[in-house]
């Protein structure tokens, strides 16, 4: 009995007097963007004016940061990407919207979760453009390949996938093409999409969509 007694106040002294030591570790990282995506135009793509069963196209580039193909990192060779339509907002000023709290709203950011929210709601969002933008390689990538695009008239779940790879695959470069769409009961009669025409309302409306190149592993 006085040996057990004995031992958890050995122990208890011990826990105690460990409070008054520390130790630090100091932890640092050097944080940066895998990848890099661009146009023509900078950061974004304007078709301009268009008219209906007009085919347009533009090219998206994507490729390494500079720290990721550095000579000497040899850590990670590869990045797995896809490319993510989403409605896009009227930003910085939306006309009216279906949430009242919309207007105090301080970043483009929120403004974007609102629309994939609501992306009915036309007078804070963009009318749909993003069904009819095709996301395509430009050419074939090295063996093997990893880059599949989608076309234009696709659903949502339809994404485009893509890998940059140090050794032998820097850049992907993609089509994005709009086809563009006629409205209900103007169609021509060599129109090869049925089912897809848009309403008649939205006539003379300007259509938007955000494509967002999202990284879906680093190996």
């Amino acid at each position: 009995m006085f040996l057990l007694v004995g031992i958890l106040v050995v122990i208890a002294g011990v826990v105690a007097l460990s409070a008054y030591e520390a130790h630090v570790v100091n932890v640092t990282a050097h944080i940066e963007n895998a990848l890099k995506a661009f146009t023509a135009e900078g950061d974004h793509i304007s078709f301009g004016t268009v008219f209906p069963q007009e085919y347009r196209e533009r090219r998206l580039w994507i490729t390494s940061s500079e720290s990721f193909c550095a000579g000497d990192q040899r850590r990670v060779l590869a990045i797995d990407y896809k490319i993510v339509q989403k409605p896009k907002p009227i930003w910085p000023e939306p006309i009216m919207c279906l949430e009242p709290e919309y207007p105090d709203f301080e970043t483009i950011d929120e403004a974007r979760i609102y629309c994939h929210q609501n992306p009915e709601d036309l007078d804070c969002c963009y009318p749909l453009l993003c069904p009819y933008l095709s996301k395509i390689p430009a050419y074939e990538d090295p063996y093997p390949y990893t880059d599949y695009g989608v076309p234009a008239f696709h659903e949502p779940e339809d994404i485009a996938i893509g890998t940059i790879h140090k050794d032998n695959d820097l850049q992907d470069e993609w089509i994005i093409d709009l086809d563009v769409p006629c409205f209900e009961g103007m169609c021509a009669q060599d129109w090869e999409h049925p089912g897809w025409e848009l309403p008649a309302e939205l006539e003379d409306s300007d259509f938007g969509c955000d494509l967002w190149v999202e990284v879906t592993r680093i190996y």
